[in-house]
């Protein structure tokens, strides 16, 4: 069987972008599922996210508008929560919360558990020009057999 080295990298982008959007910030589903146990989850996110941002860890500008709602929302959770969040948006159950958290940093975990064993399938850019060169390599001298 061959393996694709687009498909590994597809798989890989596809952890990464679930995970970003794991982030505990604004509206994405980490602040959601994070903002629904603790209102303090989204200081979390937001030390998250501009630490990402400071660091330099992501350059893209729609991050950083992400980073300014999550903020706005934040800030909201604290400033109006009533008004801000549905009703019975923090009135879970102990074992509802359990559960909540359980499944979040369960599914984390997991995503960081497949980019674990998905890079050892990945090919850098220059694993991929040395298998081409090794390939035309072959095949030139298949062709300077047949002759």
């Amino acid at each position: 069987m061959q393996q694709s080295p687009l498909l590994f990298a597809l798989a890989d982008f596809g952890f990464m972008i679930n995970l970003f959007n794991l982030i505990p910030l604004g509206s994405m589903d980490g602040g959601r599922i994070c903002g629904a146990l603790s209102p303090y989850a989204g200081l979390v996110g937001l030390g998250l996210g501009g630490t990402m941002a400071y660091e330099g860890m992501i350059h893209n500008p729609i991050f950083y508008l992400i980073l300014l709602g999550g903020g706005y929302e934040t800030f909201m959770r604290f400033y109006d929560p009533v008004g801000h969040a549905p009703p019975n948006y923090y009135r879970i159950t102990n074992r509802q919360r359990a559960a909540i958290t359980a499944g979040y940093f369960g599914l984390v975990a997991s995503l960081f558990g497949a980019m674990a064993w998905n890079s050892q399938y990945k090919l850098s850019p220059q694993q991929l020009q040395q298998k081409q060169v090794d390939e035309t390599t072959r095949w030139n001298d298949f062709e300077a057999h047949d002759d």
